[in-house]
């Protein structure tokens, strides 16, 4: 698979709709910042991916394939990951927006269902930030030897810093997204090294992931290793602060390949060297620190988990914010939701996003939910991709001459691949938990879906109505200034 830079702009503008806002108009004086380089972009949508989850993720993986060879499903679904990123990256170079995905789903399908589906796909974050506040918060008990209550303090402290760090500007929040995102890679690498290195045995099986396995086993370890690489879209949420948008769709496919290589390295140097009882743990993570450095390896993962929490945290904040933006901004939430403070963030969005993290995350340590958290979210993850798919194959057919920045080669056809395996793995993921037949994870999904439909074809109207009455209200207000003024006197 591969991608080319399209030819020049012809047809509809890009990042222009007929109905919605153009990029770069302001709202209440103010737009958002173009401050965001390469580097941050990778960052961003790589410590989305990266939370303290993708530990337990890729521990619990070993069990699906034999010995040291879980690099290969987590390689097979990185090339699924390529499909998601071949998507993203068309739709979003023809609507590079806060809400692109808003407007390209509203070019392929009926608005109300597009809605609906967009204020379902919001949980995501919320949910990915929940459970691994809940697994961060864990981990860090264990570590201090601390009881399971001061988990609660640990979670209110970190998200604190992520919100005020959001408040504080883009710039800021994405200073603290690289430095937190860069030190989690490096430091995971190099303990996973010293741990493969120091066990001083070969790798067992790294070529033969069927020994003692079926197939059926290999098939759940690459839906399990597509988990890994989710969430590195909703960097596209930003594609009005990146100063060149070609970062976008660079920056994601950059941060595919950092993630292919430190989940495969983790997880071949927990198989090789954890135990059953190591592997099933809430932190296994601290077991391969101590395996690699003794004690004070284990210091150094409980440090580097505390900032996933802060990568994934502020990183869902910079993203999930603009998407609320976006859509407010455009009329399908509340103008209040697109306010923004001086220094150009969306303040309201990010509180908010805050105070419901908190809430669902303390929902979750009291519970010990965040297995059911994480299956709803790779469920509503997977199902964003067939979306995608649909929406890009959709597009081709409806607007083969709107500009492309970016061009996938083939699209039609792995359009179609990505529709069918992406709702497949939807589905399989929104009836199972922990490798068990479970369909609270769909029921929470429906629950999600039906509250979106009732916003949607019930609240909706009365917003945009509200919102009409106050422009017209407005505009007769405002001193007609192209009447003729009073004439000069005569001489």
């Amino acid at each position: 698979m591969s991608a080319r830079a399209s030819g020049p702009a012809h047809g509809v503008a890009p990042g222009t709709d007929s109905t919605a806002t153009p990029v770069g108009l302001t709202h209440g004086g103010e737009s958002l910042r173009r401050a965001l380089g390469l580097r941050t972009v990778v960052s961003t949508s790589t410590g989305l991916a990266f939370a303290a989850l993708e530990y337990l993720a890729a521990a619990g993986l070993v069990a699906y394939v034999a010995g040291d060879s879980a690099w290969i499903p987590i390689g097979v679904a990185g090339l699924l990951a390529l499909l998601a990123w071949g998507f993203f990256g068309e739709l979003n170079g023809m609507f590079p927006t806060a809400a692109a995905i808003r407007l390209y789903m509203k070019r392929s399908m009926d608005d109300r269902a597009a809605l609906t589906i967009t204020f379902t796909y919001m949980t995501t974050i919320v949910l990915v930030i929940a459970a691994d506040a809940f697994i961060v918060g864990t981990a860090l008990t264990h570590a201090f030897g601390e009881p399971r209550w001061v988990a609660a303090i640990w979670i209110v402290g970190l998200l604190g810093v992520a919100v005020f760090s959001n408040l504080r500007g883009v710039r800021v929040a994405g200073g603290v997204q690289d430095v937190a995102t860069y030190i989690v890679l490096g430091a995971t690498l190099v303990v996973g090294v010293l741990a493969l290195t120091r066990s001083h045995h070969a790798l067992r099986f790294p070529l033969n992931p069927l020994q003692g396995h079926s197939a059926g086993d290999l098939i759940e370890a690459v839906a399990l290793g597509v988990f890994l690489y989710s969430a590195f879209e909703w960097v596209t949420t930003s594609a009005e602060e990146v100063r060149r948008p070609q970062h976008i769709h660079r920056g994601m496919l950059i941060s595919v390949g950092l993630l292919f290589i430190v989940c495969s390295l983790v997880t071949v140097a927990m198989s090789h060297v954890l135990t059953h009882h190591q592997l099933i743990s809430a932190y296994p993570q601290l077991d391969l620190g101590r395996a690699a450095l003794g004690q004070a390896g284990l210091w150094v993962m409980a440090a580097v988990t505390a900032v996933t929490a802060l990568n994934t945290f502020n990183g869902g904040f910079i993203t999930a914010s603009r998407f609320v933006y976006g859509t407010a901004r455009e009329g399908s939430l509340p103008p209040q939701l697109a306010l923004l403070n001086d220094r150009a963030v969306p303040w309201v969005p990010v509180v908010g996003l805050g105070g419901l993290s908190l809430v669902v995350a303390l929902v979750v340590a009291v519970t010990g939910s965040w297995q059911v958290l994480v299956a709803v979210g790779a469920a509503l993850e997977a199902m964003i991709y067939a979306v995608a798919a649909m929406c890009t194959l959709r597009l081709r057919a409806r607007a083969p001459d709107q500009h492309r920045p970016f061009r996938l080669r083939g699209a039609r056809a792995l359009a179609v691949l990505g529709l069918v395996v992406f709702s497949a793995l939807a589905l399989v993921a929104s009836v199972s938990v922990n490798n068990k037949l479970n369909p609270v994870p769909l029921v929470i999904i429906v629950c999600a879906g039906s509250l979106s439909a009732f916003y949607v074809l019930r609240i909706l109207p009365k917003v945009r109505a509200a919102e009409e009455a106050r422009r017209a209200t407005t505009t007769r207000r405002r001193p007609d200034r192209t009447a003729p003024g009073p004439s000069a006197p005569t001489v």
